[in-house]
């Protein structure tokens, strides 16, 4: 995993995760992350360290990067780089004593041309958000009827892991959001 350049993103709020049996059926690779965010560096930029356990066992270990680009878009800044254990757990001391470690389970799963990322997450308990990246800003993208309920978040600074982190962080429950689907 090495990226450089812009992430284009919609991120959606599911009402629930969906059914082990839908998401087998959809040869989904299931994937543990615990996500550290750092101190600010220089650049301004959102630092964050992560230790994704894969269900072969495999573990790997990346820092990432990320911020807004300056035109208010849904495209960001992103630039990930691979590291090694030793250097993931030097850079554990500079976390940000404001934000908590994320937790969650990523079911990754193909859907026609995209690929559909299910977050579960431990905390806060209960939000399921899936976030589908795309080529450009334009590109369509039809969330398939076993998903359930959801609803679109892309622009609620709520929903950014970066936010949730926060200690206080509250999430609204899924009927205050109106949520049913597109």
């Amino acid at each position: 995993m090495h990226s450089t350049g812009i992430e284009i993103e919609r991120k959606f709020r599911l009402h629930a995760a969906p059914a082990a049996d839908e998401l087998a059926a959809r040869e989904e690779d299931a994937w543990r992350v615990e996500q550290v965010y750092l101190s600010r560096g220089d650049d301004g930029l959102h630092r964050r360290i992560r230790r994704i356990e894969h269900a072969d066992g495999s573990v790997e270990f990346v820092l990432t990067h990320k911020g807004s680009t300056a035109n208010g878009s849904i495209s960001r800044q992103e630039h990930e780089e691979p590291l090694t254990e030793d250097e993931y757990r030097a850079l554990l001391a500079d976390a940000d004593p404001a934000r908590r470690p994320i937790r969650k389970t990523r079911h990754v799963v193909p859907h026609g041309r995209q690929v559909i990322e299910i977050d579960v997450f431990d905390t806060p308990p209960g939000l399921v958000v899936a976030e589908v990246e795309l080529d450009d800003e334009d590109e369509a993208v039809s969330l398939p009827d076993w998903l359930g309920d959801w609803y679109e978040v892309t622009s609620d600074a709520r929903y950014t892991n970066a936010t949730l982190a926060r200690p206080d962080a509250e999430v609204p429950p899924f009927s205050a959001l109106g949520g049913g689907g597109d």
